[in-house]
């Protein structure tokens, strides 16, 4: 997108230069013959429909406009103006109504003979209006010095064939190259552009078009000669720029998700991009999202009110190139994950968050990432019961350290620290340290811990997704400390709770509800499960616990069903239930 927004400034840049060298040199021609018939300077009146030296110069300056455009384009473009006015006396120039488009014929000889540049223009624009325009220095001097120089409403249609090799630093340092063999100085205290739309088709690509909508610019200080040309402290020479644009919208190929952006605002040379109202979500409902899935897929809606990212080179995330940033905030949002089991189960190895990083296509070095007040809940779909259960987890707190894919043999590792509120209610904290040197293996540990609170406040999920209902019992605390892979998992499991009593659940055919395991619950209750921990004066008992991965469960599976292991032996139950659901599930 870089180069777009680059080209909304240069275009109406290379008018300006050429009509100003034209304007010299025609000013000083009439001047010098105006001077040889009378020996004085002529009087020099308004250019508002009456008359410079005894010549209008508008036909002549947009001619010669015209063939500028035409050369250096190697015929490319055709340019036509609707109006010109200079009023010399109030120092302006205003252009109306440009347009510059593609020669349709010079167009197919180049693609017959397969030299189509990367990226063919369409530009117009309503009105370019220059203040501050002094005659005597367009005549006498090599600099050029303007109060403010305003673009309304461009609109850049860009039919993208191919890459071209010019990164943006070889286009600007080409035009200053060849501003600076005809001029010394170009000074402009404040450049706006207002209402501009910036439209790309990927020729190459099916799909939607790009847009960047309602495109603003402001620059102020406006600087190029020999010292700043190549100034990387500013911003296409500008000490300070903010670009920004609203209602941006991409669909993803697929349909099934779009992404949507308020507002983006770039602050220049800070380095900051700002976004307001992002969203990544699906116009789909839970029911015509797995509709159209062959297999088990998770349904992701992502809204996030505001996100700022610091330090970051914004030319290249603009350009959908990289990420790399010394800072990223969010703050507040909703996640919402969900998932329908009755649809045949989806391999999901290879998708730990170490891998998913170094799988990411563009490229990404991110020192850190906050996330605060985040909402997040986990939806699944159980064929066995028939319902769904919901995880709540409110006010997520994330702390991300080296967020980065960037392939390197001593690659610090990925932590993530994070807090949150477990169904409302609940403090929990958990700690993650992923391992990108040995990323392929996703290899990782995780510490998690909860505070007390009452067991039955689990039913909502546990009843639908686990088959069993917290009758009553209350959990004093629990920490589990995990390492593994994507193949297995292993670690020590606490769990410190009192006066337990579950029912075991079952699904009777054809009805609605999940009836109690009347006989089996009793056992259970009375022989095999063990109420409290600790029991009496005795010390806790601390489970190891392993868990054997499912492949088509993910990451987060794989830790809860490893502390599910280490929570069933320490309330008495058998292991294999931490596995029955699941496999009942994938067979179903």
């Amino acid at each position: 997108m870089s180069r777009k927004l680059l080209l909304i400034i240069l275009i109406p840049a290379v008018l300006l230069l050429g009509g100003y060298l034209f304007l010299r040199y025609s000013l000083q021609s009439g001047i010098d013959k105006d001077k040889n018939k009378s020996g004085n300077l002529p009087s020099i009146d308004t250019l508002g429909g009456k008359k410079v030296s005894d010549l209008d110069l508008r036909p002549l300056f947009i001619n010669r406009m015209q063939q500028l455009l035409k050369k250096s384009s190697n015929g490319l473009y055709n340019l036509t103006v609707g109006d010109m006015q200079l009023d010399v006396l109030a120092s302006t120039l205003v252009f109306k109504n440009v347009k510059m488009e593609p020669d349709s014929v010079t167009l197919d000889s180049l693609k017959k003979n397969g030299m189509v540049p990367g990226d063919v223009y369409t530009v117009s624009f309503e009105q370019l209006q220059i203040e501050g325009i002094n005659i005597d220095d367009a005549i006498t001097s090599k600099t050029m010095d303007y109060k403010l120089v305003k673009l309304i409403k461009p609109v850049i249609v860009i039919h993208h064939k191919k890459d071209d090799q010019k990164n943006d630093t070889t286009v600007k340092e080409d035009f200053s190259q060849r501003f600076l063999k005809e001029m010394e100085k170009l000074s402009i205290k404040k450049l706006v552009i207002e209402e501009g739309d910036v439209t790309v088709y990927n020729d190459a690509k099916k799909g939607p078009p790009n847009k960047l909508k309602h495109v603003s610019v402001v620059m102020d200080d406006l600087l190029l000669d020999s010292t700043t040309r190549k100034d990387k402290d500013r911003f296409l020479f500008a000490e300070k720029a903010a670009v920004s644009f609203k209602d941006f919208n991409k669909p993803t190929p697929d349909g099934l998700y779009n992404l949507k952006i308020g507002e983006v605002k770039i602050e220049a040379p800070r380095q900051q991009v700002r976004l307001t109202d992002f969203s990544f979500t699906s116009p789909l409902s839970k029911a015509e999202f797995v509709k159209r899935q062959k297999q088990s897929k998770e349904l992701y809606n992502l809204t996030l009110p505001s996100v700022t990212i610091s330090g970051v080179d914004w030319w290249t995330l603009l350009n959908e190139e990289e990420i790399l940033a010394d800072e990223i905030k969010a703050q507040g949002g909703k996640l919402s994950i969900y998932l329908d089991r009755s649809l045949p189960p989806k391999s999901k190895m290879g998708n730990f968050p170490n891998q998913m990083t170094m799988k990411m296509p563009m490229k990404m070095n991110i020192s850190k990432l906050n996330i605060s007040n985040l909402d997040f809940s986990y939806g699944e779909y159980n064929p066995i019961s028939e319902q769904s259960g919901t995880v709540y987890i409110d006010d997520v707190g994330l702390d991300v350290t080296n967020l980065s894919n960037i392939k390197r043999k001593n690659a610090k590792p990925m932590i993530i620290n994070g807090k949150a509120l477990l169904m409302h209610k609940v403090p929990v904290q958990a700690d993650f340290v992923f391992d990108m040197v040995n990323h392929s293996s996703g290899k990782f540990s995780a510490r998690i811990k909860a505070d007390g609170f009452d067991g039955a406040i689990l039913n909502d999920f546990i009843m639908p997704m686990g088959l069993m209902k917290i009758e009553k019992g209350t959990l004093q605390g629990m920490e589990a400390n995990i390492t593994g892979d994507q193949w297995k998992a292993s670690g020590d499991v606490l769990v410190l709770y009192k006066d337990l009593k579950l029912h075991l659940l079952e699904k009777d055919k054809g009805e609605k509800a999940l009836d109690k395991k009347g006989f089996t619950t009793f056992v259970a209750n009375l022989f095999v499960l063990k109420n409290s921990n600790p029991k009496g004066d005795k010390p806790p008992r601390k489970e190891q616990a392993s868990f054997m991965r499912i492949q088509e469960g993910g990451f987060f599976m794989l830790v809860w069903k490893t502390m599910l292991v280490g929570i069933l032996k320490t309330i008495g139950a058998p292991e294999k239930l931490a596995y029955k659901t699941m496999a009942t599930a994938n067979k179903n």
